[in-house]
Parts: C-alpha cells; sequence; structure tokens
C-alpha cells in the first residue's frame, strides 16, 4: 500500500491510498462470495457459487464496488496508521481515482488543536456585584403587586392600575415587499408603570404611560421610532405604528408588606426572614449575571491570543446541538423550527448565518479553550469532591416534585454522574482562570515562595481554596 498525505486549510488531511493488484484482487473474490452469500444463484448453495459465475451473472462493476467497501471496511485503520493521522471524526472516501490500480483518496478530519497564548498574563479585575437596598424594594414591590387583588373600575385608566387591551403594531413606512406586521393582533397585559404582569415597558419604554386616560372600549394609535441599541434588529431605527383597544380596566390593592405577608407565603415567620431571603436570591442572580460577562470577556482575551484550529464537521456538531435545544424547547409551547422562523420573520438560511453558527463558534472555541487550559493546568477532581458532587445532583432530583425512585436506573444515574462531574471540572477551571486573572493566584505563589517550607503547603492550600469559592 502506498500512502500520500495532503494537508488542507480547512484542518483536515486529503489521504491518497494506493493497493496493489493482488490486495485488490482477493477483495474482490470476497466480495463475490459475499454477493453469492446475499443473493440466490440457480444450482448453487448461498456463498458457494464460483467467482466467474458471479463474474459473469453480476459483472465487473458490481464486484469491484463490493471490493472496495470491504477493502474501507477493513482497511481504513491502517490507512490512518500509516499516514500517521489522527482524526477528530468520522473521515469519507473522496474519490476512486483509478481502479487499475486501486487508488482511493479520503477526505479525514483532524482532531482539534489549540495553542494557547500568554494567558497567564491577562489581568481582568473581578468586581463582586452587590445588592442595594432599592433592588430589593423593588422585588418587594413586585411581589406585592402579584399578590395584590384586582377590582374592576369604571373610570379612565391611572397609574398602577391593571389594564388588558388588544394590541397590535406595523412598521410605519415597510419597505417593498417587506413583511409590515411586527405584533400580531391580540390580548395583552400590563399595570401600568409597572413590570410585574409583562415584560417591562413591553414593547418600548414608557409604553404603559400611554394608556393613562384612556378608558374601557378607547381606541388609540402610538408610534415609536427604535434606537440603535434595540435588541431586535429588524427595528432598529424604525417607526412602528401599534393600534390598542382598552377591553378592561382593574385597580390594584396592594397588601401590606410586614410580617403577616412574609407568613401568608408559607417559608418565612417575619418579614425580616422574608426580606433576608430576597437579598440572597438577588445576589446570586447578580453573581451569575456579572460571571456570565466576566467569563464571555475573559474568554475573547484568552482566544485573541490563541490559535485554535477545528474541522468543518466539529461546528457542524455543534450548531446541531443548539437547534436541538431550541427544538426541545419550541416543542414544549407547540412550536416547531419553521412555525418560529415564520413568527420571527426570517428564513432558516439567514437565521443559521447569524444566529446559530456564532452562537456555535462561540460555544466551540469556549469549549477547547477550557479543555486546553484545564490540561495544561492539571486541573484534578478528588474523590471526595466528585462524591459530593454526584450525591448532591442525586439529593437535587429526590427532591423534585413527582419524582418517582422506581425510574431511576444504572443509565440515569451515570448520565447524573457524568453531568455533576463535567460541572464540577469545569467550575474548578473557571476558578483558576479567576485566580489567574485577578492576579490572586501569582499573589498566592510568591507568598508561598517566601515563606518556611513548613508552611508552603498551607499557601498553595489557601489558593486552592480561593479556587473553589471563586467556582462555586
Amino acid at each position: 500500500m502506498k500512502i500520500e498525505t495532503q494537508p488542507r486549510e480547512d484542518h483536515q488531511v486529503k489521504i491518497v491510498a494506493e493497493f496493489d493488484a493482488e490486495t485488490k484482487e482477493g477483495f474482490k473474490r470476497r466480495a463475490a462470495r459475499k454477493i453469492s452469500q446475499e443473493t440466490k444463484i440457480p444450482g448453487f448453495r448461498p456463498g458457494k457459487a464460483p467467482y466467474d459465475i458471479v463474474r459473469r451473472m453480476y459483472g465487473d462493476d458490481a464486484i469491484e464496488k463490493q471490493a472496495v467497501e470491504l477493502l474501507i471496511d477493513e482497511q481504513y485503520g491502517k490507512i490512518l496508521d500509516e499516514a500517521e493521522v489522527k482524526p477528530g471524526a468520522p473521515g469519507s472516501l473522496e474519490e476512486i481515482i483509478s481502479t487499475e490500480p486501486l487508488k482511493l483518496s479520503f477526505i479525514v478530519p483532524l482532531a482539534p488543536e489549540v495553542v494557547l497564548g500568554d494567558y497567564r498574563a491577562i489581568r481582568k479585575p473581578y468586581e463582586a456585584p452587590t445588592v442595594s437596598d432599592e433592588e430589593i424594594s423593588e422585588y418587594l414591590h413586585r411581589m406585592q403587586t402579584s399578590y395584590a387583588t384586582a377590582e374592576p373600575v369604571e373610570r379612565a385608566a391611572e397609574k398602577g392600575d391593571l389594564v388588558y387591551y388588544m394590541l397590535s403594531g406595523r412598521l410605519t413606512n415597510p419597505a417593498e415587499g417587506e413583511d409590515a406586521e411586527v405584533i400580531k393582533d391580540g390580548p395583552a397585559q400590563t399595570v401600568i408603570g409597572e413590570d410585574t404582569v409583562s415584560d417591562k415597558d413591553w414593547p418600548f419604554t414608557g409604553f404603559s404611560e400611554k394608556l393613562i386616560g384612556l378608558s374601557v372600549n378607547d381606541e388609540k394609535e402610538i408610534t415609536h421610532i427604535y434606537g440603535d441599541e434595540e435588541s431586535d434588529e429588524k427595528l432598529r431605527g424604525r417607526e412602528v405604528t401599534f393600534h390598542i383597544v382598552v377591553q378592561s380596566i382593574k385597580a390594584l390593592h396592594l397588601p401590606e408588606i410586614d410580617d403577616e405577608f412574609a407568613q401568608s407565603l408559607g417559608e418565612f415567620t417575619t418579614f425580616a426572614e422574608l426580606r433576608e431571603s430576597i437579598a440572597a436570591q438577588l445576589s446570586e442572580r447578580n453573581r451569575e449575571e456579572y460571571d456570565q460577562k466576566y467569563f464571555d470577556e475573559l474568554f475573547e482575551l484568552i482566544a485573541a491570543g490563541a490559535t485554535i484550529k477545528y474541522p468543518p464537521q466539529v461546528l457542524d456538531e455543534e450548531k446541531e446541538h443548539i437547534l436541538e435545544h431550541l427544538r426541545e424547547d419550541l416543542s414544549r409551547n407547540n412550536l416547531d423550527l419553521d412555525t418560529y422562523l415564520k413568527l420571527i420573520g426570517t428564513t432558516s438560511e439567514t437565521f443559521m448565518a447569524e444566529q446559530v453558527t456564532p452562537a456555535a463558534q462561540k460555544r466551540l472555541v469556549r469549549s477547547l479553550l477550557m479543555e486546553e487550559i484545564g490540561r495544561v493546568e492539571n486541573i484534578q477532581l478528588a474523590d471526595t469532591d466528585v462524591n459530593a458532587a454526584v450525591n448532591g445532583s442525586l439529593q437535587q432530583l429526590s427532591a423534585q416534585p413527582g419524582f418517582n425512585p422506581k425510574k431511576v436506573n444504572d443509565r440515569l444515574v451515570n448520565a447524573i454522574a457524568m453531568d455533576a462531574v463535567s460541572r464540577l471540572y469545569n467550575q474548578r477551571i473557571l476558578g483558576r482562570l479567576k485566580s489567574i486573572a485577578t492576579g490572586e493566584l501569582e499573589s498566592a505563589l510568591e507568598t508561598a515562595a517566601e515563606t518556611p517550607e513548613v508552611e508552603v503547603t498551607a499557601a498553595g492550600g489557601e489558593a486552592e481554596a480561593a479556587e473553589k469559592d471563586a467556582a462555586e
């Protein structure tokens, strides 16, 4: 067998393999036997027909086609070994270059490669987010509004009223052939000046204030020009005309926020406990939002200094994962992908190019960087940490409403365990990156180097503990 390799720019390699006549003839004989086993040849038992008989009945082309399939199944691994190629995904037969001699070309995706730059020199301060009294008060007020009683009124709408209305929206000056509909005519509701019932200030900031003074059955048209910072690209800089028909108006009677209100929630005995719980929730939410932004920006800095190569098949797989999750989410709302694309006014090609592909690239790059950083930093998990993570996940599962222990099998337990370990491992990597970017790890190592040998372990332990705290 003769092997020739040709690297490609898309992180794949073309392998040309040439086989001698003896090898080809051997596989042709095996192919003929296989054909005779799978087909009925008069006068012969399955697999016993002579080669010349099979050849006469089915022809050289059929035998050679079957021979190539058998050869690839058996020889592909040897071809990769001979070419010293480590594939990152299944390869494919590109072409049968010739049959005399038999020469085949394969396209083989290479395993992704990551060469980290000097990521340890990157510095990015971490400013832990806090929870303000104003945030807590706003949250309490939203709770208060959620538990309010609504009383129909026969007057014009005022601030604080719950208003039900029909709403539609259309582009004021649509381009030729452009779908002008922005919001399909349908029911909506809002508390004027609040954000507890529907999305805050939907469909634009200050919209609910436009309802003040309207009575039941009143109609009103409102025009609004969206700014360049609007999240929906289709609406940036565009003027939209909204049509409103008021259906009902209700005054809200808010409960007092006190110990009695806290007790009515069933989890607290005092208002102080309720407030403390809210502060903890908001603190966790703020931290998660901050961490998401912090690490997104940190990975962008790391990626900018790294060299990352991967074949297109790996990106295609990541795109498919995103689509799978999207389809699952849509199915919960009785929607399919085609309907969803129509609702948001885009095509499959545009959606893939503008939404799915960039998201897949970001996820893939981050995943590859995480994997390489974990390897370089020698991130390892202690058995005690692994057991704690797995047991914690299983306890969370058992605490869920409707949990049925009879449906728990080894496969489910293994899946939960793998997910728990993966999340813990990733948390440790993020913790290490944070300690590097903030300079905490460098300071800990410098301190350890300056202390007596008996104290070096303690300093290292403090650095490790800091990483765990950062990750958790």
